[in-house]
């Protein structure tokens, strides 16, 4: 089907403080990290992100080092949905926030989601009428390793770290019956 061979994207648009660890712990485990400032996100110009190689994972942030100016939030997750939404390549994605996946998901023209299952509390993993796999998570759920349990059920042995035991989740909210 080629849907491993899809880069995959990881969109980090939540402020939550724990999502810098999750991007940390991904990137150490081979992501590619495309950090953006957020004067950029916010101006009136597209923000361009690299382009994204096949059967890749790429997760891009918003660079909060240098802060951000209070009431630039929106203007900041409406240039990130462009920058995602302006990318050639269609690739399956990783949403975090819900303001980042309600822009992300409007931007890229995707009106339809069929949930396929939970990968951890909170992960929901979606498909596209095109085949592309979406994961939707709000910003404050998952421990710091989330982003790699999400990218390793997608990308099996795609990363290189060595991932720590899944949270359980009940049967039923994997499709297993018993």
């Amino acid at each position: 089907r080629g849907a491993g061979l899809r880069p995959l994207l990881v969109v980090a648009g939540s402020a939550e403080p724990g999502v810098v660890e999750q991007v940390t712990r991904l990137v150490a485990a081979g992501a590619r990290h495309v950090p953006l400032a957020p004067e950029a996100l916010a101006g009136p110009d597209t923000v361009a992100l690299p382009a994204l190689a096949p059967g890749t994972v790429t997760v891009v942030s918003v660079d909060g080092s240098g802060g951000v100016r209070p009431g630039a939030a929106r203007r900041i997750v409406a240039g990130l949905a462009r920058a995602v939404s302006a990318l050639p390549e269609r690739a399956d994605l990783v949403l975090t926030g819900g303001e980042t996946a309600r822009r992300v998901l409007d931007a890229a023209g995707v009106t339809t989601l069929w949930p396929v299952g939970q990968i951890h509390h909170g992960a929901v993993h979606s498909r596209t009428p095109d085949g592309r796999s979406v994961v939707t998570r709000p910003g404050s759920f998952g421990g710091p390793d989330s982003f790699l349990h999400i990218a390793a059920a997608l990308r099996p042995r795609l990363l290189s770290s060595s991932l720590p035991p899944a949270p359980a989740t009940a049967p039923s909210q994997q499709g297993v019956t018993q």
